[in-house]
């Protein structure tokens, strides 16, 4: 049953289908926007914008209902309605990749009930924050009876996230930098082209070439070596990303297991 919740919670089946209104999702997301254009109670409103944001949700468009239920008016909810509104807020920032805005709205959302839980710990796992995202998941596994010993174990494989500093300081010895992301087929063409160009520099400068030893080296410098920096730079952000991604889907994979 927790597995098939699991999966439920980030899928794309989340919200109920309109199969009774006889009309489709697009449609009715454009006459929830009329209902808010042309006023009305509070009450009225909240409602429109959020059958308008489970619209979006059976579509798909998970950045449009989060922007959608921002436009709720938190203020004529009670608490409870609050936090539910917090909570797919949250969740369609999470379906539509924004795992830094998901975390952010995880220290909004009381952690409630399973689904609340495991949001949470995915999303600080897909964020990079690995710390949390053990926390939470330890919590998670409480709440549902299993040992969350378990957890302290998965996450002992969580990978070292690269520091961006470190690799701006070895990327002024290329290709040193390249070589801290596990970059080292593209490291040693950086460091080729790099040699390359102090060498044109060199070489014009030995024979007399001022004017394009100094002109063209430094504009070859400026593209290899500056740009040798720059390269490293998102290659740091690259592999921090993408090694968040790969472990948060073994998280997935891991309390879907139990």
């Amino acid at each position: 049953m927790r597995k098939k919740l699991l999966f439920c919670i980030i899928s794309i089946f989340l919200c109920a289908p309109f199969s009774t209104s006889g009309k489709s999702p697009g449609q009715l997301a454009l006459e929830c926007e009329r209902v808010v254009f042309e006023g009305g109670s509070l009450e009225e409103i909240n409602a429109a914008l959020m059958l308008k944001a489970n619209c979006y949700k059976e579509l798909g468009r998970y950045e449009d209902a989060y922007l959608t239920l921002e436009r709720v008016r938190m203020y004529a909810l009670d608490p409870l309605e609050q936090q539910d509104v917090l909570y797919n807020e949250q969740l369609c920032a999470f379906l539509s990749g924004d795992f830094t805005r998901a975390c952010a709205l995880a220290e909004e959302v009381s952690p409630w009930n399973e689904e609340t839980l495991l949001i949470d710990a995915l999303s600080y796992c897909y964020a990079g924050n690995y710390e949390k995202a053990e926390h939470y998941a330890a919590v998670y596994m409480r709440f549902i009876g299993k040992d969350s010993r378990e957890v302290r174990d998965f996450f002992r494989d969580a990978p070292k996230r690269k520091n961006s500093t470190t690799a701006m300081i070895l990327s002024f010895l290329p290709p040193a930098g390249h070589f801290y992301t596990g970059e080292y087929g593209e490291g040693m063409l950086s460091m080729g082209l790099n040699a390359a160009a102090a060498a044109f520099t060199a070489l014009n400068l030995a024979y007399g070439y001022w004017i394009t030893g100094f002109v063209g080296g430094g504009i070859a410098l400026d593209h290899t070596f500056m740009g040798n920096q720059e390269r490293t730079a998102a290659l740091v952000e690259r592999y921090n990303t993408n090694s968040a991604i790969a472990f948060g889907d073994s998280l997935k994979a891991f309390l879907a297991a139990q």
